[in-house]
């Protein structure tokens, strides 16, 4: 004899739930806070061990927390032609991820961070950290990253 759970959210209850975030698997949030800065291009911008060399400007993204950790996106825009790799760290109860994009990119940036639906992605190492107004464009865009077509390894 079978004895069904009344209700289905019962079912799960001897799995231990630890509530922390995968962040190798990359992490979604709600933007809630923005800070913004636009700079002349002429000097290296440097906060809190995030340098921009040639900066243009510089968004800082506060979003929801994620387990115990504080979620930030640190953008910043620069003229130099040194590509920089888009980073991610856990630092202390932070996770903080951070991108450097072409100076023309920072007024439009600046435009969807200001959406109310604005959400981010930070995790991994760094490389799909990323920005839409769409939570459901980031969490496809993830799911569907991988290698890209005709290139070889």
């Amino acid at each position: 004899m079978t004895t069904s759970t009344p209700h289905p959210w019962g079912t799960n209850l001897q799995k231990a739930q630890t509530f922390q975030p995968d962040w190798d698997s990359y992490v979604v949030t709600k933007v809630k806070h923005v800070r913004a800065a636009l700079l002349s291009g002429i000097d290296t911008f440097s906060a809190e061990g995030f340098t921009v060399p040639m900066a243009t400007g510089f968004i800082e993204l506060t979003g929801m927390r994620a387990g115990s950790f504080r979620t930030f996106l640190k953008i910043g825009f620069s003229e130099s032609n040194r590509v920089m790799l888009p980073t991610f760290q856990l630092v202390d109860n932070a996770a903080v991820g951070r991108l450097i994009l072409p100076s023309p990119c920072f007024g439009s940036a600046l435009q969807f961070v200001n959406s109310p639906m604005a959400h981010f992605s930070i995790g991994g190492d760094g490389r799909r950290n990323a920005l839409a107004t769409d939570v459901t464009l980031l969490n496809s865009a993830l799911i569907e990253a991988g290698e890209p077509e005709g290139m070889e390894i």
